[in-house]
């Protein structure tokens, strides 16, 4: 895969107090550093890059958990020096249980990468510097997608998450940031579904779904079963028909059936025996944990809601019905719709309560807010639950991971609370976007705050679910059939009183803009819009909503 290396310089470049300089690049980005010092007479300094600063201003030396520090020292002579930081080669944490790709840096550019935003130079320096970031980006056009409305911090939000999409493209596959780089398919997920949306065009999308398909990056039951999803988003927003045939063999494997008890539902791994999970799967390696598989529901742990887990869980049979609805429509007429009408018949029997709530597990009384978001997101409750779900989420507020905030946000949009999903995306909260700009990330984190997961990265794009939300659920552009032929137009706008987006497509650009209840909408060659059930034809067309 070819990358891109722009070739940047520091926003902002000051002396420090004792000699040397302090840089600051505006963004963080993954590169290389280049230095051109001019000394007057030899010298050793101290060179120093890295993601976070001290309450005073200056490169934190000790950032915690796996935000970035790199640290050199170099012996400089008199004249000019120009050189590259070194960079030790990057090692994921989990290299020798489940990882079994390689862990990923982009060939041809001369050396390892890491994310950095500042830099300082320290030492008995005398003398000029010159500081070069080789940032390195892949697949993605900065104008092929474009959103702008009246509300400044949904503005400053989009900007965030875009650009969180375009700094974590550059390892040829969507990777879960810093820390392990490799791809899971829960990040994947959002990754793609914001490249799609933000300019980050289909080969890096094309390429994760590869690896993964024929690798099992870890043993999480919920990713597993999100397979068909992220297959049938790719060929909506590709139309790439090709690797359909080429993956679909191996797709109908994801439903792990493997787990399913005598009722069709399926069961908690942990009730497994990891002897015959072995045998049944195709693939063989080291999980990172004990169990065979296990139900995540989310991450990290302290996330999940005071989730009840149980032998059968509402959370694996949900994501279960959404992969066979899936591959019903990647591979229609092979059974699966009827097997998930009867599996949605049981969930609705064994999870759902008379009062309208939904079980965590069919001995359970107790319902998380994951339960009730993916009852919505993935279709699993009727219409008439849908108010009294929404309901119960606006009441709880943000209580999952930024992982999950993906499927809260859908969910608020299809339960008619499209008004508190842009509240929660504007938010200033500990769990919001703008406070990950407020704690100095310039890219999407892997969690709300280093408080809720001391370990995490500031480079993971499965926390930047905006990116997606905004064009597919606030403007309501989304693919209908493969390769964007035919899009829906269903705008959710709540207070915002004016809009415009461009969206980008195989077709070509999809223009919108709103204001005062009409839209003006410019579809591309090739391609059809539905809007409040009419259709409109390539060209331009203004539209009165009801």
């Amino acid at each position: 895969m070819l990358v891109n290396i722009e070739l940047q310089k520091p926003q902002q470049v000051c002396s420090l107090p004792g000699g040397g300089f302090f840089a600051d690049f505006g963004k963080a980005a993954f590169g290389r550093l280049e230095v051109v010092a001019h000394c007057s007479k030899a010298c050793t300094v101290e060179l120093a890059m890295g993601e976070v600063l001290t309450p005073e201003k200056r490169l934190d030396r000790e950032p915690g958990g796996y935000r970035c520090i790199k640290i050199m020292t170099k012996e400089l002579a008199a004249g000019e020096n120009r050189f590259f930081m070194d960079i030790p080669k990057h090692r994921s944490p989990y290299q020798k249980t489940y990882q079994r790709s390689k862990v990923l840096t982009p060939e041809n550019i001369g050396g390892e990468i890491a994310p950095f935003r500042y830099v300082e130079i320290t030492g008995d320096f005398q003398g000029q510097v010159e500081f070069i970031r080789h940032a390195v980006f892949g697949e993605f056009d900065d104008n092929a997608a474009a959103f702008e409305c009246s509300d400044e911090r949904l503005n400053k939000v989009w900007e965030f998450c875009k650009y969180s999409i375009k700094a974590t493209s550059c390892f040829g596959i969507y990777v879960d940031g810093e820390r392990e780089r490799q791809a899971f398919e829960g990040d994947c997920y959002i990754n793609a579904l914001g490249a799609y949306c933000s300019g980050g065009g289909y080969e890096i999308a094309r390429r994760t779904l590869g690896f993964m398909i024929e690798y099992y990056p870890i043993p999480a039951l919920e990713y597993r079963l999100i397979t068909p999803r992220l297959v049938h988003d790719y060929m909506l927003y590709s139309g790439d028909e090709q690797s359909l045939h080429f993956w679909q063999k191996t797709l109908p494997e994801r439903l792990c059936r493997q787990y399913l008890n005598s009722d069709g539902l399926i069961e908690n791994p942990e009730f497994i025996d990891i002897d015959d999970y072995r045998k049944d799967m195709p693939y063989q390696y080291f999980p990172l944990f004990q169990d065979p598989m296990q139900l995540l529901v989310d991450w990290p742990p302290n996330e999940r809601d005071d989730y009840e887990y149980g032998a059968v869980n509402f959370v694996s049979n949900a994501f279960y019905y959404d992969a066979l609805n899936m591959l019903d429509r990647l591979l229609p007429g092979r059974g699966y719709a009827q097997t998930a009408q009867e599996l949605r018949k049981k969930m609705q029997q064994l999870f759902r309560q008379a009062n309208g709530r939904w079980r965590d597990n069919t001995t359970a009384e107790h319902m998380a807010l994951h339960t009730a978001v993916l009852a919505l997101a993935l279709g699993v409750a009727d219409a008439h639950d849908r108010p009294q779900l929404g309901d119960f989420i606006v009441q709880k507020g943000m209580q999952c991971s930024v992982y999950m905030a993906q499927f809260l946000l859908d969910s608020c949009f299809i339960s008619g609370q499209a008004q508190y999903a842009i509240d929660l995306m504007r938010s200033d909260s500990e769990r919001s976007w703008l406070n990950m700009i407020k704690q100095g990330s310039t890219i999407s984190m892997e969690a709300w705050s280093n408080e809720l997961k001391p370990n995490q990265d500031w480079n993971h794009a499965w926390g930047a679910a905006p990116a997606n939300v905004i064009p597919r659920r606030l403007a309501g552009i989304r693919p209908e059939s493969y390769g964007f032929k035919k899009f829906v137009v269903d705008p959710q706008v709540g207070d915002i009183k004016e809009m415009t987006m461009r969206h980008p497509s195989p077709q070509g650009a999809i223009e919108l803009e709103y204001s005062n209840k009409k839209l003006q909408l410019t579809v591309p060659d090739g391609a059809e819009a539905c809007c409040d059930n009419k259709l409109y034809g390539v060209g331009k067309h203004t539209i009165k909503l009801a």
